[in-house]
């Protein structure tokens, strides 16, 4: 391709990339359903026929910034485990990483989306596998951020997700319970107990039973 083809395609690329990151803003800002497409278009700063473009309707332009919500993710996620698994960066710092990515931006983004999916058939339908190649991701992710001599893939996934759902929850609360010390013990709690699951023996007690033991990657 000449230089003068790569320049429009260029363009286009970026035009794209900003209606992506102008959706998230606005969804994020207004909620989903006052989020609009002319909005959404002024706030990347081009036309409605630019936008219409690259993405024929809302559902198009919700759903690639939802997928770019959980790749910016997911990439977050993997950086930061790694940092674990290497030992430069301490299992109690993972929490604490955990903790704004989920019950900050990232999360009420998802949040809103998952809410309005439930009465939502065709949006549900359109998000289902989004949400499942991110939790997909996130196994891999998890398979390897323990030993596995400690804790085999099954494990590892559990205790991680174990992790996530807990700070999922936590998230949700701060909606309406806007309690920095509660959520900061509970925090310091899962801090003191997530290494006894990874590599200790309230691990071991954890997974005692037959099930767990099972050969399932």
């Amino acid at each position: 391709m000449t230089q003068t083809g790569r320049q429009p395609q260029a363009r286009s690329v970026a035009t794209r990339e900003r209606l992506v990151r102008a959706t998230i803003d606005e969804i994020y800002a207004v909620g989903y359903h006052a989020a609009t497409t002319q909005q959404i278009a002024e706030r990347a700063q081009v036309s409605r026929g630019a936008l219409l473009h690259h993405f024929p309707t809302r559902a198009d332009l919700v759903l690639a910034a939802l997928e770019t919500v959980l790749a910016d993710g997911t990439a977050e996620i993997k950086a930061v485990s790694r940092d674990v698994r290497s030992g430069a960066l301490p299992l109690a710092d993972f929490v604490e990483f955990l903790w704004p990515l989920f019950s900050g931006r990232f999360f009420h983004l998802s949040m809103e989306l998952i809410n309005e999916s439930r009465t939502d058939a065709d949006l549900r339908d359109c998000l289902i596998p989004v949400v499942q190649r991110f939790h997909a991701a996130l196994d891999a992710i998890w398979v390897e951020f323990c030993d596995s001599d400690a804790r085999p893939p099954r494990q590892a996934r559990i205790i991680l997700n174990l992790t996530v759902n807990l700070m999922r929850g936590m998230g949700v609360q701060t909606v309406l319970r806007p309690d920095p010390d509660y959520y900061r013990d509970l925090i310091e709690t899962w801090k003191a107990v997530l290494p006894q699951l990874v590599a200790g023996p309230a691990g071991d007690a954890a997974f005692a039973d037959p099930r767990f033991r099972e050969a399932v990657a």
